[in-house]
């Protein structure tokens, strides 16, 4: 194998499917990045039994070929010579040779032991825009459970109904529904994908109107946008039924400017640090919202303006599942509703259903 390359090129694809390298491979091989130089076109991609990542780029292949390098040095190493206008890289032997200017580094490759599961035999697929698939992942993986307790709430639930998608996660503590249009679907869809992975999909994404078409098999999903090919395994198993958890009635409802909610439970947040049980009250009255918190260092007593519909109440909550939820909406004003001081608080927006997102409160002695 041998190619010139743009090493900017090179380098962003490298940093695109490295992505899908494992903290922990199970063998030497899925440490490895495989470059495969074809026609006119460098293939490259990474492999860790869960996630598939694959980048093409355009390169002058003299000699076509293909190589297994350790990824995650050919990947920092070709970032230290992007200054470069060419490169060239030749394997031959289980060598590869880089040379830039007048400078030339080997590096050791490995023998490709398993081939790459790029192919998904489609039983239902959809596209929508990247843009769009970018920021309702971002709108709602934060709220995937991190501990293995509960395997299935360490994934994101996908469902498609008509020309809409939503995405659904929780971890115990928190709820996140999100939705958005997509362009075309095939039928209904229902699929739960690995937060890690939809957290990775999310930073190879743009915010452009370019579209990713998706296709579903029993158990792999795969993104293709552009020149990038994104295979992940599903989730096995049944998600929780989230509706059951949005109450049905609510005693409180606020309207609120949320930045100056936040910008009240922030200081309140400050002197709350300072204390074993790290949290904020709200007292929601008529007269608005009062944000209290109370520790060694001191204590605190922020009033924000709200107008408020039915029962007065005092809740407690982790100021930081609030901000978490606070920074994913874009909208000025918020609607808050709550059914009592010890049930969940349920954030949406003022008109329609493109979010929601609940809180559970901490419950106050006495």
């Amino acid at each position: 194998m041998k190619f010139h390359c743009n090493p900017n090129d090179l380098s962003d694809a490298l940093t695109t499917v490295s992505k899908a390298l494992p903290l922990k491979p199970s063998a030497p091989v899925f440490e490895g990045i495989l470059i495969v130089a074809k026609g006119d076109t460098l293939t490259l991609s990474a492999y860790n039994i869960d996630l598939f990542i694959e980048k093409r780029i355009k390169a002058e292949i003299l000699l076509e070929g293909e190589c297994l390098v350790n990824g995650k040095f050919i990947t920092d190493f070709i970032r230290k010579i992007v200054g470069f206008d060419s490169i060239e890289l030749e394997a031959h032997d289980l060598v590869l040779r880089v040379r830039y200017g007048e400078n030339e580094t080997s590096i050791q490759c490995m023998e490709p032991m398993y081939s790459m599961p790029a192919e998904v035999n489609e039983i239902a697929s959809f596209s929508i825009k990247e843009g769009d698939l970018r920021e309702l992942i971002e709108k709602t993986i934060f709220c995937v459970a991190l501990e293995d307790s509960r395997p299935i709430l360490k994934g994101c639930l996908l469902e498609i109904n008509g020309d809409a998608m939503t995405a659904v996660a929780l971890d115990g503590y928190r709820l996140a529904v999100n939705k958005t249009a997509i362009r075309t679907a095939s039928e209904q869809v229902s699929v739960i994908v690995p937060g890690k992975t939809l957290g990775e999909i999310s930073k190879i994404l743009t915010d452009d109107e370019e579209i990713v078409h998706a296709g579903i098999d029993e158990r792999r999903i795969k993104f293709e946008t552009g020149h990038t090919t994104i295979v992940s395994l599903l989730l096995e198993g049944k998600f929780i039924e989230y509706q059951k958890i949005v109450p049905a009635v609510h005693h409180t409802r606020v309207t609120v400017n949320k930045a100056e909610l936040e910008n009240g439970l922030d200081r309140a947040a400050l002197v709350a640090r300072n204390k074993k049980n790290n949290y904020v009250k709200l007292s929601v009255s008529t007269e608005g919202i009062a944000i209290t918190s109370n520790s060694e260092i001191g204590a605190i007593k922020e009033n924000v303006s709200a107008t408020m519909e039915g029962k007065q109440l005092e809740i407690a909550f982790n100021s930081k599942y609030l901000f978490d939820a606070f920074s994913k909406i874009k909208e000025d004003f918020i609607a808050i509703e709550f059914a009592g001081s010890n049930a969940p608080a349920v954030i949406k927006p003022l008109e329609g259903d493109r979010y929601l997102y609940i809180v559970l409160p901490v419950r106050l002695m006495g």
